[in-house]
């Protein structure tokens, strides 16, 4: 649960009881918290490859397409 962690006198950071939405100092959150949060916001090495595959792979079959396409309508002209 998020804290609102202010500087006191001698200049630590000390927990108070002011709500999360006033709080003008620092919020601090529990380590399982962190975890929890940095789940979903850290790209795994897992995902990563994937997107750099599939943009790869997109870039051939998308210029294998249009190769193909030119080639087709070379061939049309020829004929006519």
């Amino acid at each position: 649960m998020p804290k609102c962690a202010l500087p006191n006198e001698d200049g630590f950071l000390a927990l108070v009881d002011t709500s999360v939405e006033s709080c003008t100092g620092v919020i601090v959150i529990t380590a399982s918290d962190y975890d929890y949060l940095m789940g979903f916001t850290q790209v795994t090495s897992i995902e990563a490859t994937a997107a750099f595959s599939g943009a790869f792979s997109l870039v051939f079959v998308s210029g294998f397409a249009m190769s193909y396409a030119i080639k087709m309508v070379i061939k049309l002209i020829k004929i006519l």
